[in-house]
């Protein structure tokens, strides 16, 4: 029988092949939006890409902070949405 891998070694490994930088069209493969899309967010300054010469790339960690802030975002906008729409509240 095989024991099943380290937590930290595969963790690790995970590290390791994860890239710093994700191209625009990586990005738009990330967040499952097209390039004009993620272009049309650099230009309202919601993300912040990185130049490397004529490059343009986005750090993995601000992505992630991308939608981390939208779910946030999300929540609120509901919470507000059933404190301040009739309809939804739930009066006992």
């Amino acid at each position: 029988m095989s024991t099943p891998p380290d937590p930290g070694t595969v963790k690790a490994h995970i590290d390791a092949t994860r890239p710093l930088l994700v191209t625009v069209a990586m990005a738009a493969e990330i967040l499952s939006m097209s390039r004009s899309s993620i272009y049309q967010l650099i230009w309202n300054d919601e993300l912040i890409p990185i130049r490397i010469g004529r490059s343009v790339r986005f750090p993995l960690s601000q992505l992630e902070q991308f939608v981390a802030d939208r779910i946030d975002g999300s929540r609120l906008d509901n919470s507000l949405r059933h404190h301040f729409d009739p309809r939804l509240r739930h009066e006992a």
